[in-house]
């Protein structure tokens, strides 16, 4: 409890810090699992105050990146994201626009469409000259070499005892092997060129969306912004497990991101060798409440922890059909 209250005391104290006004009422929004929003409200209006928790084998600074992303998005005429307005120097704290509506749990086909119209506007701004200062996208993936070494990087974190270890031995690693040899029999593919990579929001979904009273989406959570090959957020929204596309909004969400890229004539091309990889990739993604280096996060419940446990592995399945090359041929035919 104790260190609970020392918690309390100091979100209110950076709120009040940041917002350079007195603060009358602080509410969780929401939380995930790197990081959480609080509602501030002040004698000056509402806020939004995000929190970024540190861990001891995370060195990156999401603060300053979500910091300087919302900076250069909205010095840019960019109002579909929120106003960033102080954060602090150890950049545990950013102070922010506060979004009121609720986060979008179910979409409507428009939303595909202004999702990609989002991301457009995002890899267009990648060829303004402060684009530079960014640094390389949170585990950027500049080819098929990278994603299967952070595939492989995640393999030893997992507890491989009880069902999550039969799983890994007896479906996950062989589906790794097969996607492994489609992609390398492809092509032989050096790192993606400087000229073909573009700013991202990594971890891009519906998931980070926010729907105002009026309809209109904002876009949320900047944090893993940067350089990326633009199959990566391609592949991000399409198989995000929070995500549920028909096939028409994922083959029309993969077409969008193909024409905002006129100059790239191998998109299509890198998408579909990578998409199984991606699906596998996020299928890891998925177990990181069993990381042993996490095992202090997880729930001290056995039937919680095994009720979570059943969950991740039936969402796994379901990224599995991703290595069926009938499945993403049929996503990227006519690329």
């Amino acid at each position: 409890m104790h260190g609970s209250v020392v918690d309390e005391d100091r979100i209110h104290s950076a709120a009040e810090q940041l917002a350079g006004a007195k603060v009358r009422a602080i509410e969780p929004a929401t939380s995930g699992a790197n990081s959480r929003i609080f509602r501030v409200a002040t004698s000056d209006g509402l806020f939004a105050l995000k929190s970024y928790p540190s861990r001891q084998n995370d060195k990156r600074n999401r603060g300053d990146v979500e910091w300087r992303a919302l900076q250069f998005l909205t010095a840019r005429g960019v109002t579909s994201v929120p106003r960033p307005f102080a954060r602090d120097a150890e950049g545990q704290f950013l102070l922010m626009e506060w979004i009121e509506g609720p986060l979008l749990t179910s979409h409507e086909p428009a939303h595909i469409g202004q999702a990609a119209a989002f991301i457009a506007q995002i890899f267009a701004l990648s060829s303004e000259s402060e684009a530079a200062q960014f640094p390389l996208a949170s585990e950027a993936c500049l080819s098929t070499a990278r994603i299967v070494q952070q595939t492989e990087e995640r393999l030893p974190l997992l507890n491989s005892d009880g069902p999550l270890g039969a799983f890994l031995a007896t479906t996950f690693h062989p589906a790794l092997q097969r996607a492994k040899r489609h992609a390398q029999s492809e092509q032989a593919e050096e790192e993606l060129d400087a000229r073909l990579r573009r700013l991202i929001p990594a971890d891009f979904g519906f998931h980070n969306v926010v729907r105002e009273p009026s309809g209109r989406l904002r876009y949320i959570d900047f944090e893993y912004f940067g350089w990326d090959d633009p199959v990566k957020v391609t592949a991000d929204f399409l198989l995000h497990p929070a995500m549920t596309l028909s096939e028409e909004e994922t083959r029309s969400f993969a077409r969008a991101m193909g024409a905002a890229l006129p100059q790239d004539v191998e998109f299509g091309a890198r998408l579909k060798r990578h998409l199984p990889l991606f699906a596998l990739r996020w299928v890891l993604i998925l177990f990181n409440p069993f990381r042993i280096d996490r095992v202090s996060e997880l729930s001290h419940d056995p039937v919680a922890r095994n009720a979570l446990l059943v969950d991740r592995l039936g969402k796994s399945k379901k990224l599995l059909r991703w290595i069926e090359p009938t499945l993403v041929e049929g996503i990227v035919d006519g690329f």
